[in-house]
């Protein structure tokens, strides 16, 4: 009996044990280290326990398909570094990798600035591991065989391995290591999108707009420049360093000029997503990106809306590669009629600011103010609507020239990188403001300033912007200043975000008709009150509303509900799921999350506007 059933029972090799043995390493760091999941406790021992079983069934598999020697040389190594990477990365950001997270970004994982950005969350230490693994792996294979003389080649267990290995990822249970992990959340389902109530037709589509506005000031079409600070976390505004120095002391001192909102979000994360919220006043999408995976999108953004009330549209960007997230295509569509970067404005002396992801603020207004110029003298009669994308506050801020780092002189981490990256491009604020004064032709011009996306600086111990749900991944500062029409306030008590920037922009210009797709509402609008929809596509996906003071979170993947009173509760401390919060309020939370649903089904039928 034992003979005949020996044959389906996958036997280890050295690959197997080395693998077990790299997860052994690990998860003894992950219980030091105390990441969630990770403790002496009987659930967790036995998750831990069962990894083990799960890794080993999949390295049965693997060397079940490594037959001869050239093949055994080739994955070996490829997959004991990319056990490393994924072990790595739990390690850093405290959550396995998300095949979503993977999928979204292949397009783009190449560039320079993308792989120093992949590169972010690993430490010298890791890179130093990577490189001794694979040396040993090299050594032994090829002075030794060591790998490909030990494999398993035997089919009738290696067909068993695979079989349970399929059944385990399909099992409903988050548990497994970190290869199994990575492929369960490619299962990972948009839950009730399909089947979400949806009456047909196109109902995002409009003709008309709300006005709100009832500014003394408004002579004529003003012209707005709408600046898009990049990962400019809310948190930072108004803070300060542990020496007492303020992260954003120009900034701070804009906010009496002008209308400021302490809850104002991005709808998602990512620059691209961002834009797609801004532009076109529309949520991003739970799955994928708008911008690259739907280009034939029926959609408008507002800037067509100002071009068509007689407005000159220009985007211009901080970030050289306007192919980055097809970025160029997405702009157009919008509305703008120029779109252009800073990498046609680039000179020789501007090099000693170039570090990072790009060109310093300072730098790059100036190129903005040039280029606004020529185009000005281009439509002498038309009133500009300019929107500036910086980039010298893009994570990890590494490059950052010593002598301007005002708070960190020798930053540790991310979060005192950042810290000095922010800081500086605070600095060149004034010198926005100065260029502004210079121009006659932008006497009457509203500054609105804000966010593509935040970034979490480890608030709740996250420095990942595709881990985190909390309030720091998506909150972000809103100030719209209009000397002589814009009463100085700060609002407290409502929350808005990015899908609300179109419909104010269109408020302030007075624009009331067109045919448009925008979905939030203007900021000036205190009549209506409507839920902010957030959407973290990463990590198992989190789906959130936010009634303030009150914010709903659901995670797809487990099912797990959060509920937070933001008022009482700004750092999200006290989950009220747990403390009996009253059902129907619950209930519709819940119900409120079928918006998001919705959105994404309607981008996937390509029913945002009609052809």
């Amino acid at each position: 009996m034992k003979n005949r059933i020996k044959p389906y029972i996958p036997s280890p090799g050295f690959f197997t044990y080395t693998l077990l043995f790299i997860q052994l390493c690990y998860y003894t760091i992950y219980v030091i280290k105390q990441l969630p999941g990770f403790s002496v406790s009987v659930p967790d021992l036995a998750s831990m326990f069962f990894s083990f079983f799960t890794l080993y069934l999949f390295a049965a598999v693997c060397e079940s398909l490594m037959p001869g020697k050239l093949i055994a040389r080739i994955l070996s190594p490829l997959i004991l570094v990319t056990a490393w990477g994924l072990y790595s990365y739990h390690l850093s950001t405290g959550s396995t990798l998300d095949f979503a997270l993977v999928k979204d970004n292949i397009g783009i994982s190449f560039s320079t600035e993308a792989l120093q950005m992949m590169s972010a969350p690993f430490s010298g230490y890791d890179f130093i591991f990577a490189a001794v693994l694979l040396t040993l792996t090299l050594v032994l294979e090829f002075r030794y065989s060591i790998f490909s003389a030990t494999v398993n080649p035997g089919l009738k267990s290696g067909i068993t391995a695979f079989i349970l290995v399929i059944i385990v990822i399909m099992l409903p249970v988050q548990r497994g290591d970190e290869f199994t992990l990575f492929a369960k959340s490619a299962f990972t389902t948009n839950e009730a999108a399909a089947a979400v109530s949806d009456t047909g037709g196109f109902p995002y589509e409009k003709e008309k707009i709300n006005l709100s506005f009832s500014g003394s000031g408004r002579h004529g079409q003003p012209n707005i420049i709408l600046i898009l600070i990049e990962s400019f976390n809310a948190n930072f505004v108004g803070a300060k360093a542990p020496d007492g120095i303020e992260y954003t002391p120009n900034f701070n001192s804009l906010i009496n000029k002008g209308l400021y909102i302490d809850r104002f979000y991005g709808n998602s994360i990512q620059t691209c997503k961002g834009q797609a919220a801004v532009f076109y006043s529309v949520l991003p999408g739970i799955s994928g990106k708008i911008f690259v995976d739907y280009p034939d999108l029926n959609i408008s953004g507002f800037p067509a809306l100002m071009k068509d009330s007689g407005y000159h549209t220009i985007f211009f960007q901080a970030f050289h590669n306007l192919k980055f997230d097809n970025t160029t295509h997405n702009m157009l569509k919008a509305g703008f009629s120029v779109v252009k970067s800073y990498a046609e404005f680039r000179r020789k002396e501007d090099r000693p600011f170039i570090w990072g992801w790009g060109v310093e603020d300072r730098i790059f207004y100036e190129r903005a103010f040039e280029l606004m110029d020529a185009e000005h003298l281009k439509n002498p009669d038309k009133p500009l609507f300019t929107a500036l994308m910086t980039v010298g506050t893009h994570i990890p801020c590494d490059g950052m020239p010593a002598e301007s780092r005002t708070i960190y002189k020798d930053p540790k981490n991310i979060k005192e990188k950042y810290s000095n990256a922010l800081r500086l491009s605070d600095s060149h604020l004034p010198r926005f403001f100065e260029l502004l004064k210079k121009r006659k032709y932008l006497e009457n011009t509203i500054v609105i300033i804000t966010a593509d996306h935040s970034f979490p600086m480890k608030e709740h111990g996250l420095y990942n912007n595709e881990i985190c749900f909390y309030d720091e991944a998506f909150r972000i500062p809103f100030l719209v200043i209009w000397d002589g029409a814009i009463k100085p306030e700060r609002i407290k008590d409502r929350a808005y975000s990015q899908v609300d920037i179109g419909p104010t922009i269109a408020d302030l210009a007075g624009i009331s008709k067109g045919k448009h797709n925008m979905t939030g509402i203007s900021v000036f609008d205190r009549r209506r009150e409507r839920p902010v929809y957030l959407v973290q596509p990463y990590n198992g996906k989190f789906l959130q509303v936010v009634k303030y003071p009150f914010k709903f979170i659901k995670h797809i993947k487990t099912g797990k509900e959060y509920l937070f009173n933001l008022e009482d509760d700004p750092k999200e401390k006290n989950n009220l799921m747990d403390a009996g919060f009253d059902l129907n309020e619950i209930s519709r939370f819940r119900e409120s999350l079928n918006a998001i649903y919705l959105n994404q089904k309607l981008i996937e039928e390509n029913r945002i506007m009609r052809p």
